[in-house]
């Protein structure tokens, strides 16, 4: 697992080409041929400097675009593919990474031109010698009134944050899913117990904190030195799983329990399933759909690795799956705009548009509508996201709730932890990325009568 850092090591000058053009190459691949960023970094030369070079690029793509514009008057989407990924990665370089001389930035940048763009070398040179005398006050957007420049958003994107959390609050929301989220992972309470868990870890050289949101949640610490959490010893033991914490508050909330037949749509990599079958103490009957067949085997790897068991997978499209079973749980982790998540997958700021928006609301209300008709009378619904925006939200489930008059919202304020407790909202929830340290994540509860 490809786990997103703020590092930018200094490199020393014979490696230093090497990792630029590494970098040169998984950026191209993103920006130009749709690549996704973590499985292009999910390579053994992939250090840490390329790591925060590629998410830092990405993440700030459209500030780094404005700076470029404003220093050279150049219309980014005009000039040649080669050209503006070296830019932008020299770019972030100059602006947004503390160990990166400027000189540096722009000598190596010039000499990726020098290989992939040689008659524009002048132009990047140029550019970026630009860029590397602008002063501490005009390299701080954050007073930027383009949500484009001071939260690398586009305005179509800040504007659905805007329209969710008005005015006030949507600066402080975007400017934290500028950061990487916290990377967090859950005890798998079959094999081991927290305490223990977060020992074992200390052990083996990570830095290990207790989550504040969740009592099963430990927060590791991510740094130049720190080993790789997927290769733990405690990871190949099965005794936990990484899962950011709104994904574990979901499981908690739809409260299985033993005995429970439980269905859970949309299911890989396995997270949520497995969780559940912890809950409930592998007495649990589950069956985990997935649309993706490949997908879906990465959710009987994790159950195998955790010792979950009770568990079924089948592939299956949620918008129609049928059977004539009926659940006491149906937990509907929707396909979203993946907003809350923007910290650790930056891709999602160069595609998502607000027709995809629209495109997806329609996916979401179809499975919703689908899926509900296999809850028991007095079954539970739950329906969960990794987006902050209220139209995929609470909207998605009021409209819900007017279609289909045999749901009701089921609060679940005294499962809360004290310190989220005011957050719960007749059935809803919403964790926020500047106010809970954590991805953006909103999970509602319905019964059915």
């Amino acid at each position: 697992m490809i786990v997103p850092t703020t590092l930018s090591p200094v490199k020393d000058s014979e490696s230093d080409l090497n990792d630029r053009e590494l970098c040169y190459s998984i950026l191209y691949d993103c920006y130009e041929k749709g690549a996704f960023s973590n499985l292009s970094l999910n390579r053994d030369d992939v250090n840490d400097f390329v790591r925060a070079a590629v998410y830092g690029t990405l993440t700030y793509t459209y500030s780094i675009d404005y700076f470029i514009k404003s220093t050279s008057d150049k219309d980014v989407s005009r000039l040649d593919p080669e050209v503006r990924t070296i830019l932008r990665f020299g770019v972030w370089q100059i602006i947004y990474s503390d160990k990166v001389p400027d000189y540096a930035a722009v000598n190596t940048s010039v000499d990726l031109a020098n290989r992939h763009a040689r008659s524009a070398s002048g132009l990047i040179n140029a550019v970026l010698r630009n860029v590397a005398r602008l002063t501490d006050t005009q390299r701080n957007l954050s007073s930027n009134k383009s949500p484009e420049a001071a939260f690398s958003l586009k305005p179509e994107i800040y504007g659905v944050i805007k329209k969710s959390y008005g005015k006030t609050r949507a600066p402080a929301i975007a400017k934290a899913l500028l950061s990487p989220t916290p990377l967090a992972v859950r005890t798998n309470t079959l094999k081991t117990e927290t305490p223990r868990l977060r020992d074992k870890l200390m052990l083996e050289g990570f830095d290990v904190n207790e989550s504040s949101l969740l009592k099963d949640s430990l927060i590791i610490g991510v740094n130049a030195d720190s080993p790789s959490i997927t290769g733990s010893e405690a990871f190949r033991a099965g005794e936990f799983m990484v899962q950011g914490e709104g994904a574990q508050l979901a499981s908690i909330l739809a409260q299985p329990k033993p005995g429970m037949s439980i269905l859970d749509c949309c299911s890989a990599p396995g997270g949520k399933t497995t969780h559940m079958a912890a809950l409930a103490g592998n007495l649990a009957k589950i069956t985990a759909l997935d649309v993706n067949a490949s997908r879906l085997e990465l959710v009987m790897q994790n159950a195998a690795r955790l010792g979950a068991e009770n568990i079924t997978a089948m592939v299956a499209d949620s918008t129609e799956f049928d059977t004539e079973d009926r659940y006491d749980l149906v937990l509907v982790d929707a396909p979203c705009s993946g907003l809350g998540i923007m910290g650790g997958k930056p891709d999602i700021r160069l595609t998502i548009t607000y027709e995809r928006i629209e495109q997806i609301r329609d996916k979401q209300r179809n499975i919703l509508d689908n899926m509900s008709r296999l809850v028991k009378r007095g079954g539970v619904l739950v329906y969960s996201t990794c987006t902050i925006n209220s139209a995929e939200n609470e909207e998605q489930v009021s409209d819900f709730l007017e279609r289909h008059g045999d749901f009701e919202p089921f609060g679940f304020d005294n499962i809360l932890t004290e310190s989220l407790k005011s957050r719960g909202n007749g059935g809803m929830i919403t964790l926020l990325p500047d106010e809970d340290g954590c991805e953006g994540f909103f999970i509602s509860r319905m019964m059915r009568k």
